[in-house]
This record gives C-alpha cells, structure tokens and sequence, in this order.
C-alpha cells in the first residue's frame, strides 16, 4: 500500500479550509455573547412622536396632495430633523 502523497496544491486547500473553519468558530464564539447593556437611543418626548406620526400618517392618506399641503412640507421638515439631527428632538 502506497503512502498518501500531499501536493502543494493540496496542502494549500487544507489550510485554506482550516481558516474558514477557523474563522467561523470564532465569528461564532464574538457573536454568542451579545453584550446586555445596550442602550435604547432616546426618541424624544411621546407627545411629539405621537403628532409627528399622527401627521405623517395624514399626509400618506392625502397622496399626491400632499406636494402642495404646507402642513405636510412642516411636517417632513420636521420629520427630517428628527431623523438626521436625532438630539434636536429632545
């Protein structure tokens, strides 16, 4: 019985598969402990979430509308800044 030869190209696929295997177990391990201290971002006072959503909602039912409702464009200006800006909201 012949021994078992290794070619380069074989080795070489052997430790490529040992470093994708390698690298899973690891990704596997980082992500099983998700950390328990998470802070839930601050979304500003309810009344305001609220009028906003309120408002939004408003001007979803009105369509195409709600291009020239100037209660809309006030109420996407201000949808806009609580999204990008989220600390003027508070």
């Amino acid at each position: 019985m012949r021994g078992l030869r290794l070619s380069p190209p074989i080795i070489f696929r052997l430790v490529a598969v040992g470093l994708v295997v390698l690298i899973l177990v690891a990704a596997s391990l980082h992500l099983r402990h998700v950390p328990r201290d998470v802070e839930v971002p601050d979304l500003g006072p309810p009344g305001l979430r609220d009028r906003l959503a309120a408002g939004l909602a408003r001007c979803q039912a009105l369509g195409m509308k709600a291009d020239g409702d100037p209660a809309c464009a006030a109420i996407w200006t201000e949808n806009r800044k609580c999204f990008f800006e989220p600390d003027a909201a508070r």
